[in-house]
């Protein structure tokens, strides 16, 4: 519906003004496919997608950096319509199949990388994934794991699988993580290479040569309030000499690894981030980001869907709606 378009750049300018009454929608993506995954949850993002996406992000948002636009939220001088663009954790279709479409919309984002994954490794949950993949069996018994003996009938049935291992297993210590990993690599697939799915080291220099924003997102993926804080910042302080060597530049931004508030992560890591010198830090509480958030604890929002107008019109609905919950706990406990 051509005719939508006028009102859709209305009420975006409306809903997300500039000033000191700016709002900030901060997008968040994972992976970028070349095509749908059916082993992969329904919400993934394939370039098709994506590039509708960023078509309608280039028509109707002000799109900045990451670093830009924080400073200028918090200025007071953030633009009428003011959007970001950011990826957790480094995938390699990042580099191969998001970061044309970025270009071809003359699109900026923020790469927030796991260098314990560079040079084409797996995280976790892809171990499980691709392994539950290459399973021979119907069945699989996870008793180990309390999961019963599970189904690997079709590929709905192994998806769900999946997931369920993912979500047994996300928040144990990385060293006992990936041991699970291990075992059921070795359970399933014999033990057979697996395919890398992260960046290249090469790929952040080239990412950081174009134009793009590398933050930061700890160097081997851990749930922060299950390690103490003095393993949490030298994780974290591997993670920003990585990026540092490979860009040339340390990273100001961060996100949190899961990302959900006091659970994941809590005051204190936003208050060593704070130390650390980052300027500011991302979670995963959906919201539209405000001059009254905390920089450490800055909302984002998950977009979906393949119509373009719907898409903005939920972008629209974030920035009026969107909750402002991570304000009080570190105004009253921040060092300052």
């Amino acid at each position: 519906m051509p005719t939508l378009r006028p009102f859709l750049r209305l009420a975006t300018g409306l809903a997300s003004p500039g000033s000191s009454r700016g709002r900030l929608n901060i997008l968040t993506y994972h992976r970028v496919l070349a095509e749908r995954d059916p082993l992969l949850p329904e919400d993934q993002i394939d370039a098709r997608t994506f590039d509708i996406h960023m078509a309608a992000m280039a028509e109707h948002f002000h799109v900045l950096s990451m670093p830009e636009a924080v400073e200028r939220l918090f200025q007071g001088t953030l633009p009428a319509r003011a959007a970001c663009i950011t990826f957790d954790d480094g995938y390699a279709d990042n580099y191969t199949e998001a970061l044309p479409i970025l270009q071809r919309h003359g699109l900026t984002a923020t790469f927030f990388v796991c260098t314990g994954f560079l040079h084409q490794g797996l995280m976790f949950n892809d171990i499980v994934t691709e392994s539950v993949r290459r399973a021979t069996g119907n069945h699989v018994d996870l008793r180990h794991l309390g999961l019963g003996v599970m189904s690997l009938a079709n590929t709905a049935i192994r998806r769900h699988a999946a997931q369920a291992i993912i979500h047994q297993i996300k928040f144990y210590a990385p060293e006992d993580r990936d041991e699970i990993c291990r075992q059921l690599h070795h359970q399933l697939g014999g033990g057979e290479p697996l395919p890398g799915l992260m960046m290249k080291p090469e790929h952040l220099t080239q990412l950081a040569r174009s134009g793009m924003t590398v933050g930061g997102h700890t160097h081997t993926h851990p749930i922060l309030t299950r390690l103490p804080l003095a393993s949490v910042r030298a994780d974290i302080q591997l993670n920003a000499d990585t990026i540092a060597g490979l860009t040339g530049q340390s990273p100001t931004m961060f996100a949190y690894p899961n990302g959900t508030p006091d659970g994941d992560y809590n005051i204190h890591h936003a208050d060593l981030l704070q130390q650390m010198g980052f300027k500011a830090a991302v979670s995963s509480a959906w919201g539209v980001a405000h001059e009254g958030c905390d920089r450490y604890q800055l909302p984002r929002y998950a977009p979906w869907g393949t119509n373009s107008q719907r898409f903005v019109i939920r972008l629209i609905k974030n920035a009026l709606l969107g909750q402002h919950a991570l304000r009080a706990a570190r105004t009253a406990t921040s060092i300052g």
